[in-house]
């Protein structure tokens, strides 16, 4: 199995005018996505901007199995396999390996009833799902709808065998510092942050980013010049990420990640109802940075 690393993009989830997915427009974003991105891996349903919440298990799983399909292995694929209980999170790991799934990605949940959980109950759930999943684990860090644990958990979490990345989202410079060299480079696990904090993780020598796109053509852009070591190129397009999408933070990074695809020929429609798209005076300024960006 190939290591990750790089940009991992998460798709998105279309919804058609009967709150099912539009398997037509999903098809159309995954080969956006593999031809037109130039990232490294792929994420199915695996972070809450993919809306996965709004379904069903069983329509979670149609979701995995026809998107794995899509992508037909020209990228490695993260199946979101996250749920509060553990048992259901093994039932979606074996789904997933059973249609070609590479990676599982499982969110560190916070207590049933709300809140952090304790380091210890934390690690006791990860060995739970170690035992039930015949896939290599991304361990997804989401504090709000996951748990925010303290940095000597993330340690205890890394010597687990079967995590073998982490995705975290904190943007914290000290903790993302302390992830890549108390984590990644003690061998324990790679390091994948977020879209702001991406070449400064880059440089510090952390794995990539996950993000949606059209976030993570962007992203792909900064990992190749970091590569090439071009690093003028590199910082020309990590500014991007100043306005794009945090410009628009009332509605949250679904939405806009949505209406810039639209304004960029691919099409996967508004958010799950009954939440609100970005409105035609806002989605003009995203088609003007796209356009002063060249990505138009």
């Amino acid at each position: 199995m190939a290591e990750l690393s790089g940009i991992i993009c998460a798709c998105l989830t279309p919804f058609n005018e009967r709150d099912c997915v539009d398997y037509g427009a999903l098809e159309r974003e995954i080969q956006y996505i593999v031809e037109e991105c130039g990232v490294d891996a792929i994420s199915i349903a695996a972070v809450e901007a993919a809306e996965y919440t709004r379904l069903t298990i069983e329509e979670r799983k149609d979701l995995l199995r026809r998107a794995v399909e899509m992508v037909d292995r020209r990228l490695p694929t993260i199946a979101g396999c996250s749920h509060q209980s553990f048992r259901v999170v093994g039932e979606l790991c074996e789904f997933a390996a059973g249609i070609g799934a590479d990676y599982a990605q499982v969110l560190m949940p916070t207590l049933p009833w709300g809140g952090n959980p304790e380091g210890g109950e934390l690690v006791e759930y990860f060995t739970e799902v170690a035992t039930r999943s015949p896939l290599p684990i991304v361990a997804y860090h989401n504090p709000g709808p996951g748990a925010d644990p303290d940095f000597a958990t993330f340690v205890k979490l890394s010597t687990n065998a079967r995590v073998h990345y982490f995705k975290e989202s904190s943007r914290d410079t000290l903790k993302i510092a302390r992830m890549i060299e108390e984590i990644q480079r003690a061998g324990n696990a790679g390091y994948f942050t977020t879209m702001q904090p991406l070449l400064m993780t880059l440089m510090m020598g952390g794995a990539g980013a996950t993000m949606p796109p059209p976030g993570a053509k962007i992203g792909a852009r900064v990992v190749k010049a970091h590569r090439e070591g071009d690093f003028d190129e590199a910082h020309r397009w990590q500014r991007l990420y100043a306005a794009f999408p945090s410009k628009w933070p009332q509605y949250g990074l679904p939405p806009v990640m949505k209406a810039a695809l639209q304004e960029i020929g691919v099409d996967i429609g508004r958010p799950a109802r009954p939440y609100l798209p970005v409105t035609p005076a806002d989605r003009l300024q995203i088609r003007e940075l796209l356009r002063e960006a060249g990505l138009l």
